[in-house]
């Protein structure tokens, strides 16, 4: 693991980041959690969050509080501390998500984008359904509305660019595909991903202790129901 030699910057005057690599991979997305667990586990006086990208992985803090108790630059003290935390991780570090089986109902009524895709790929819908069911998903991060997660690595047959044209509403629970992701929006916002299903279980629940179903790190298989099934299962009420 050579995350130590990534680079490392300030994002402002209250915040750190950390790169490691360009590209999407799970592998290396999977030793960046390990840095974040260690984060979460040494932290230091004025420390206030960490959150994590594809490939890159930010510390926040309070400068003032920093500065008390280390009489030293704040940006200085973290930046060196984050180096020497990411110089001690090793393989063996590397941490495990939860397991999730969501269910998504691929009727016409709740896909209105999967034919379009399908003739996009020069596929026909079934193939895009039993391939897009076919292999377990990684959750790289949750972001853009609080709970929806970036899911990859999605196959090539699939890989499809975003819509030229957004819709202004996508209903909560899609499923949706742009380029080489997919992911599940947790409420009713505008979006340009292509909507291929919907899934019945919520992602978002503010009255839970852990409001989203899906973190970073986390894996994903979904499992086709029939829209019976959805009607039965759906947790939203305006679906």
């Amino acid at each position: 693991m050579t995350i130590h030699r990534s680079p490392v910057f300030p994002l402002s005057e209250s915040a750190i980041t950390i790169e490691y690599g360009n590209e999407i991979s799970v592998k290396r997305h999977r030793e960046l959690m390990a840095l974040m667990q260690a984060i979460s586990q040494h932290t230091f006086p004025g420390f206030r969050d960490v959150s994590i990208a594809f490939n890159s992985l930010t510390v926040f803090f309070d400068p003032w509080e920093v500065y008390q108790h280390t009489q030293s630059s704040p940006l200085e003290f973290v930046t060196t501390w984050l180096q020497n935390l990411a110089s001690i991780i090793t393989s063996t570090s590397i941490v495990s998500g939860k397991e999730h089986l969501i269910p998504v109902c691929y009727d016409p009524s709740y896909g209105p984008d999967l034919a379009t895709l399908a003739a996009y790929q020069g596929l026909d819908t079934e193939e895009v359904i039993r391939l897009h069911t076919s292999q377990v998903y990684y959750v790289f991060m949750v972001g853009f509305s609080p709970g929806f997660p970036y899911l990859g690595i999605l196959p090539d047959a699939l890989d499809t660019p975003r819509k030229a044209s957004p819709a202004l509403s996508v209903p909560a629970g899609s499923v949706g595909i742009a380029g080489k992701q997919t992911g599940i929006y947790p409420f009713n916002t505008p979006g340009g991903w292509n909507i291929i299903g919907r899934t019945p279980m919520k992602l978002f629940n503010i009255g839970d202790t852990n409001p989203c179903l899906l973190k970073a790190g986390d894996t994903v298989r979904f499992t086709r129901i029939d829209r019976q099934t959805f009607l039965y299962l759906n947790q939203y009420e305006d679906s």
